[in-house]
């Protein structure tokens, strides 16, 4: 179970784009990591037609999440971190303004967040700032686990380190690029706009048509 965690949490890596091999004596700023473990209970998932009073089944499993220690990282102190969040007066007034109009409230967790930001490359297209360069060795007993994902079958540590496309877990510019990321899908995807008291509170306006289409 502890293999299938480690191997369950390189594929999803892969999968989001994060790494890609690369030469080590073209690397530099080569970091190491570390796995952290935990219990989880995974609820499986049901289908919406089903029941409302059948239970779903619940058990036990390992997680295992890939931590770059980014305190090692030899630019942490030349990069910029702020990631902004909601201010605490923006959160009571939309509460206030739910309860007053009757407007329902929903949340949603976003898996594996800060593995969904933006690349290093665009990060550098819209900020101006140079190309980050990280790259991280990952520990002895994880080689074996890495070379089952498709595209990693030749890998050799010896010649070659795991290159950081996009910052993950542990990275010091992690939570930015994923600030950046949502800002994207929220005002360019979504159409919604910043307010002017709190940049991290987006409104979507709809125009007097869709308000008479009750939209």
């Amino acid at each position: 179970e502890l293999l299938a965690a480690i191997y369950e949490e390189l594929q999803t890596w892969v999968k989001h784009g994060c790494i890609s091999r690369k030469s080590r004596r073209l690397a530099r700023n080569i970091i190491d990591c570390r796995f952290v473990f935990k219990w989880k209970f995974d609820r499986e998932t049901q289908d919406a037609t089903t029941s409302m009073t059948a239970k779903a089944t619940i058990r036990k499993v390992i997680r295992a999440r890939l931590c770059i220690r980014g305190f090692k990282d030899r630019d942490k102190d030349l990069i910029a971190k702020y990631a902004g969040t909601s201010q605490r007066y923006t959160q009571r007034m939309v509460n206030s303004e739910a309860v007053l109009r009757n407007w329902p409230i929903a949340n949603t967790d976003i898996s594996k967040a800060l593995l969904q930001g933006v690349t290093y490359e665009e990060l550098a297209q819209v900020t101006g700032e140079p190309l980050r360069e990280v790259n991280f060795d990952l520990p002895p007993y994880c080689i074996p686990i890495i070379r089952k994902i498709t595209g990693w079958q030749t890998f050799d540590p010896r010649y070659e380190v795991l290159h950081c496309d996009k910052p993950g877990t542990g990275s010091n510019d992690a939570p930015r690029c994923f600030s950046m990321k949502l800002a994207q899908v929220t005002q360019k995807d979504c159409g919604m706009r910043p307010s002017q008291m709190d940049g991290e509170l987006c409104c979507l306006l709809f125009t007097s048509d869709a308000a008479d289409e009750g939209l």
